[in-house]
């Protein structure tokens, strides 16, 4: 708020909690590596496809007709959501084919 720096002791606790709530959650969720594929594929949209798409409404390309940038984000828009879909389909099906074997603080 004051533009400053904030101290080392903020700094230090912000990276205790932090670290302590990623080895909480690697702890307490071992089966997340399963889960990955899946999560990575609905987030996926987010980095490649949402900008692309939100460039093109934003300044209303659509209207004065389709030039050189409407295609260079539409084109990676279409491909990040595509792209999406097989991801998401491929985690499904591997987590169908070989299951998910989800315990709670027991790493095996």
């Amino acid at each position: 708020m004051k533009n400053k720096r904030c101290s080392w002791w903020v700094r230090t606790g912000f990276r205790l909690f932090f670290g302590g709530l990623a080895f909480f959650i690697a702890v307490a969720f071992p089966f997340l590596p399963s889960l990955a594929a899946l999560i990575g594929g609905i987030a996926l949209p987010l980095t490649l496809a949402y900008p692309c798409f939100m460039w093109i409404s934003i300044k209303k390309t659509h209207q004065k007709g389709h030039g050189v940038m409407w295609c260079l984000n539409l084109g990676p828009g279409c491909l990040g959501m595509v792209l999406s879909v097989l991801l998401v389909v491929a985690a499904v099906w591997n987590l169908a084919t070989k299951g998910l074997h989800a315990n709670f603080f027991h790493p095996e």
